[in-house]
């Protein structure tokens, strides 16, 4: 397994652009998952992680029938962790990078470039012919 680790952004995008090029050549799959970011310290829990007392940073489907106090909002901003990865097992090669909420527009900007010069390997899907159905009469 190769770790590049968290990269810059754009050392992120020229590694997804590599590793869009080696799925295509060996038709693999690259997986993408795409994250909030948010600081975990076992010793003084964040308020992030307490979604049973503090509803309002819960983002599941769950909470969106709780209702909450305008004071209890928050306002605080969270950066992305985007990671990629293709292989499986002891031949997997994964990276991973962090956006800040202020540079994200940029970045999926960049990002879907690099998606869509990299979509020549797609395998279109086969047509399967309208079969002309045989009547079945009934006597």
């Amino acid at each position: 397994m190769s770790n590049a680790g968290v990269l810059s952004t754009q050392e992120f995008l020229v590694k997804l652009g590599e590793f869009f090029k080696i799925a295509n050549e060996k038709h693999i799959s690259v997986r993408m998952n795409v994250k909030r970011l948010v600081s975990y310290d076992p010793v003084e829990p964040a308020t992030e992680h307490d979604s049973l007392n503090k509803p309002h940073y819960d983002v599941s489907k769950k909470a969106q029938t709780v209702t909450i106090d305008n004071e209890e909002i928050s306002d605080k901003s969270y950066s992305i962790l985007i990671r990629a990865s293709y292989g499986s097992h002891k031949d997997k090669v994964k990276c991973s990078t962090v956006v800040s909420p202020d540079d994200l527009d940029k970045f999926w900007q960049e990002y879907s470039s690099v998606v869509r010069s990299n979509m020549n390997g797609l395998i279109k899907k086969k047509k399967k012919k309208a079969s002309k159905g045989k009547k079945v009469t009934k006597n």
